[in-house]
């Protein structure tokens, strides 16, 4: 089988969701006898020359289009009086749909995927089989930030996207022969405004510390953490939440108590929360997982998201005990009691926190079942194989269909 894949950044290095997930997809499919071209965006020719470097050996073949980050601005300004979602007009270039256009015409494309709705626009009128990795519903997550946001000139953004985004991620499902969501919420979300019958469950999955690393974790006394990429609103958001609204609680009870907030690109608000020992905020870290397999207790405090957050597996992955809210869990429904504790009012979650880290015990009974579920469920290889049955299924049919003409 032959793929084109685009992705609206480049998948190496993998410090996003995104890009961590194409990256993972681009190899697994090189694993798995399948040719794979990538098309993606670039901001310079460094970049570019790091990807080639490090995913060229994988693909078949990497197109590139440098993105100038004052085009896109302009895009997204123009695109404000029309029904265009501003996340798609930012990626808008005519370069890429030459691109793109010129290498369907030339190259013998069994499947193209296009991953994120930022790219939809480049594939959705091609004469191909073709299958969307939505994986989220961005009018839920937009109507989640509207709900939050203290900002009011912020609040207006995202109010103006989600009114846009809502018909058009609805629209845009029908042009594809498949559509991958992370989680049922989502899908229920966008069939609020249309059915989407061609929708597949499909989350993705993380990668695992070793058991043995698990197994030899040395436990600071007191310490809880969050981890995520810190430069994004919904991370800020909760950390934020956590840090002024619940940590305070904590620490009433349990005096030694620190809050590790773990991730690159901490924004400034983060960064004015910082007060060692109890809460450190660390910047960019060369594993998370160092943190992660040196605290007592996890959280995931989220607010605002839609889909599977990969926060929550890593910590879960670790073998941590983790308090998380229910929006944080909606993608992956591990079963509460029993494989974390799901809590989202303050005193609440507090007193879910100060209970594990009193409790040894109960400690290692969540940390292990947690760790249990993510070693049953939430590997690459087992998504990735669905997710290949799919492109088969598509490819497969559509080919049969023009034997049949």
């Amino acid at each position: 089988m032959r793929l084109l894949v685009l992705s609206s950044r480049p998948p190496w290095p993998p410090t996003r969701a995104d890009q961590m997930t194409v990256e993972r997809l681009l190899r697994f499919l090189a694993a798995h006898d399948v040719e794979a071209d990538l098309a993606c965006f670039v901001e310079d020719e460094e970049e570019g020359h790091a990807l080639r470097a490090e995913l060229g050996p994988v693909c078949h073949a990497i197109a590139t289009v440098t993105l100038p980050r004052r085009r896109s601005y302009i895009h997204t300004a123009r695109s404000l009086p029309s029904a265009v979602p501003m996340q798609v007009a930012y990626y808008r270039s005519a370069a890429m749909a030459r691109l793109i256009d010129e290498r369907v015409a030339r190259e013998r494309y069994d499947l193209v995927y296009v991953h994120l709705i930022r790219m939809a626009e480049y594939a959705r009128r091609l004469p191909l089989p073709k299958v969307l990795g939505l994986q989220i519903s961005q009018a839920l997550n937009l109507r989640r930030m509207v709900a939050n946001v203290g900002d009011p000139a912020r609040r207006l953004f995202y109010r103006l996207e989600a009114a846009k985004v809502r018909p058009y991620e609805a629209a845009v499902c029908r042009d594809f022969d498949r559509v991958f969501l992370v989680g049922r919420r989502d899908l229920d979300e966008i069939a609020k405004t249309a059915p989407v019958d061609n929708a597949v469950v499909q989350p993705h999955g993380q990668d695992l510390p070793g058991a043995e690393r698990v197994a030899g974790a040395r436990r600071e006394a007191g310490t809880v953490v969050m981890c995520g990429v810190m430069a994004t609103y919904t991370n800020v958001d909760a950390a934020t939440w956590f840090a002024r609204e619940v940590f305070p609680l904590v620490e009433r009870d349990v005096p030694e108590a620190a809050f590790w907030i773990v991730g690159r690109q901490p924004q400034r608000e983060l960064r004015a929360l910082a007060r060692p020992p109890h809460v450190v905020v660390t910047g960019e870290v060369d594993d998370v997982y160092d943190w992660l397999l040196r605290a007592e207790v996890g959280v995931v405090p989220l607010r605002i998201g839609a889909g599977m957050q990969n926060k929550l597996l890593q910590a879960m992955a670790a073998g941590l005990p983790v308090v998380a809210t229910p929006v944080a869990n909606e993608g992956i429904q591990a079963e509460d009691g029993t494989q974390l504790w799901l809590r989202d009012e303050p005193r609440a979650f507090a007193d879910a926190v100060i209970a594990l880290l009193r409790d040894r015990a109960e400690r290692e009974r969540l940390g292990t079942a947690a760790r249990a579920l993510v070693e049953s469920k939430w590997t690459w290889e087992a998504h990735f194989e669905r997710q290949l049955a799919v492109f088969a299924e598509v490819a497969g049919r559509r080919a049969t269909a023009a034997g049949g003409d």
